[in-house]
């Protein structure tokens, strides 16, 4: 009887790992490997400063407010990626925040996912209405009183244009998209995605004002992919 219980324990010695090595987990079979794309996006000045956007129901010419730091350039720029091999799954859980403080809407230019909730928080000491006119996600929040947060989320892809109806230098502007992979373009032009499973896309650089540039690129495992964007300000 002895022998069984000799031989088991000599075969657990031998999978033991030598004096002074390491163990080292395998990997496991179902991992996705992952590339990414970066690259640059410059936005040409307009030739002339631009009228303010301002409510429909203006009915006086008011520069908006400016976030101090942040207005022109690349500030309101992003790229994302749509997928061309596959779908790009549901709409986060997490909820976009768009504030309205110092009768400004912050961010000015804010990227949102198809069906995500995005909440809108009064941390003015005024009642604010945004609402949209824009096809597809008309949207009229009610007038709201300081503290509150009504919640909205947008059915249909494109650009939202959002107003205050009380406050007409107030203004902002939404993209909806279906992917989750966005990114904001730094202050210097430069972006990076990260975490890309291996594939075909349609990158694009998208800005308020400058419009939109589109380039195909393909995603290869452990692999960064270039792209670049040109877009002109005011177009």
């Amino acid at each position: 009887m002895r022998t069984p219980v000799l031989l088991v324990l000599a075969v657990v010695v031998m999978l033991l790992p030598a004096p002074g090595s390491v163990a080292y987990p395998r990997a496991s079979a179902d991992a996705t490997p992952s590339g990414s794309v970066s690259g640059r996006v410059t936005v040409a000045a307009p030739p002339e400063d631009p009228p303010p956007p301002l409510s429909p129901y203006a009915r006086r010419r008011a520069r908006p407010p400016q976030e101090p730091g942040v207005a022109g350039g690349t500030a309101d720029a992003f790229v994302y990626l749509e997928a061309l091999d596959g779908a790009t799954g549901t709409a986060p859980d997490t909820a976009a925040h768009i504030v309205q403080r110092d009768r400004m809407i912050l961010p000015h230019a804010t990227v949102v996912r198809r069906g995500q909730t995005v909440e809108f928080p009064n941390e003015d000491d005024v009642f604010h209405n945004l609402f949209s006119l824009s096809p597809g996600n008309r949207l009229q929040l009610g007038r709201y009183a300081p503290g509150v947060t009504p919640t909205h989320a947008f059915d249909e892809t494109g650009v939202v244009r959002l107003f205050c109806d009380i406050h007409a230098e107030m203004a902002g502007v939404v993209l909806v998209v279906d992917t989750p992979w966005v990114v904001r373009v730094g202050d210097d032009g430069s972006y990076s995605l990260g975490g890309l499973p291996a594939g075909r896309y349609r990158a694009i650089a998208w800005h308020p004002t400058a419009g939109s540039d589109t380039v195909r690129v393909t995603v290869a495992d452990g692999r960064d992919a270039e792209a670049n964007f040109a877009l002109a300000s005011g177009r």
